[in-house]
């Protein structure tokens, strides 16, 4: 079985001061169960089936990775990568 991890995607979220980094299909799909903020379109219906295909098998974390992001992007939650240093 693939690893199910990806390079992190940054959202804001749960709260509007608040960001989060996600490294992984499962935690983004827990992201978005939790902590998505409503019904924000099309894309979040397309990240969801991708992530449960992954977690399947079927679809590739890559995949879900960029279905994720499209669908955060969408719902205007998509944070840039936080500076290390």
């Amino acid at each position: 079985m693939e690893e199910l991890t990806f390079p992190r995607v940054f959202v804001i979220g749960p709260r509007v001061d608040e960001s989060r980094g996600l490294n992984s299909v499962p935690a983004a799909l827990a992201f978005m169960l939790e902590h998505w903020p409503g019904d924000t379109g099309p894309k979040k219906a397309a990240a969801l089936e991708t992530l449960r295909r992954a977690i399947a098998g079927d679809a590739s974390a890559e995949e879900a990775r960029a279905d994720f992001v499209h669908a955060a992007d969408e719902a205007g939650i998509l944070a840039p990568p936080v500076a290390s240093g």
